[in-house]
């Protein structure tokens, strides 16, 4: 949220805030990538990030990268537990079934950030529509929903 209300435009999964920035900017505003959460449900029980590593040659090379120490020449296996994690048929997130749409989204991203004027009007548009989000609007909320606080009197200025 502090990023929209910075002009930044989300990539982003169809959960928590990011149902609410993209509802307020419009889907337009919004690069939305992965799964939706019956989707997820339904991927769980048969869900083999291997076969979709295997599948896609970039992922592949990706994972190829990863495998090899290619970032990690000096630190060899210190990106042992996320390989494992995004290989795992138990990997909570199921990473590897949203990359794909992950990298569609980035390059979707890349060529809107070339064309500077649409670019532009969706970085005003994610500061414009972002007052939902407002520290205020915020307080306002919690206090009547949970702390349910009275308001104190103003007090005049000296």
């Amino acid at each position: 949220m502090k990023f929209m209300m910075n002009g930044a435009v989300t990539i982003g999964t169809l959960d928590g805030a990011n149902i609410e920035i993209r509802e307020e900017c419009g889907d337009e505003n919004f690069f939305l990538f992965g799964l939706t959460a019956p989707e997820v449900e339904e991927r769980r029980h048969n869900y083999n990030p291997a076969a979709i590593i295997h599948d896609d040659p970039d992922i592949t090379r990706i994972m190829h990268l990863l495998e090899s120490a290619h970032f990690n020449q000096f630190e060899r296996g210190i990106f042992d537990p996320i390989l494992h994690s995004l290989t795992s048929p138990h990997d909570p997130w199921l990473t590897i079934a949203d990359l794909r749409a992950f990298i569609n989204a980035q390059n979707q991203a890349a060529l809107a950030y070339q064309d500077e004027e649409r670019w532009t009007r969706m970085s005003i548009i994610n500061t414009a529509t972002s007052g939902k989000f407002s520290t205020d609007r915020t307080m306002l909320e919690y206090n009547a929903e949970i702390w349910k606080l009275k308001p104190l009197p103003e007090m005049p200025l000296a």
